[in-house]
């Protein structure tokens, strides 16, 4: 986990735009649990994981328009 807020500064010292992803919440059986970060660059390449599949491609979609946008937001999806 160190090495994700590693990530993180070297984003904002070199000026560098990027999204965090944390997972807040979950219920259920999950590939990754509360607290788990991704790191998305602008470029659309990752830090970490959230737990792959198509709820992480939905969240690379979602952190590249946060990216555009400029404003924090937070999603809610489902694994079902």
């Amino acid at each position: 986990m160190v090495e994700i807020y590693q990530k993180i500064a070297d984003v904002s010292n070199n000026g560098r735009e990027a999204a965090v992803c944390t997972i807040i919440n979950t219920k259920g059986s999950t590939p990754r649990k509360q607290g788990a970060k991704m790191l998305v660059y602008e470029s659309g390449s990752i830090e970490g994981t959230i737990g792959g599949g198509a709820l992480e491609s939905q969240v690379i979609k979602d952190a590249l328009e946060i990216i555009k946008s400029r404003k924090p937001s937070m999603f809610s999806h489902s694994l079902l």
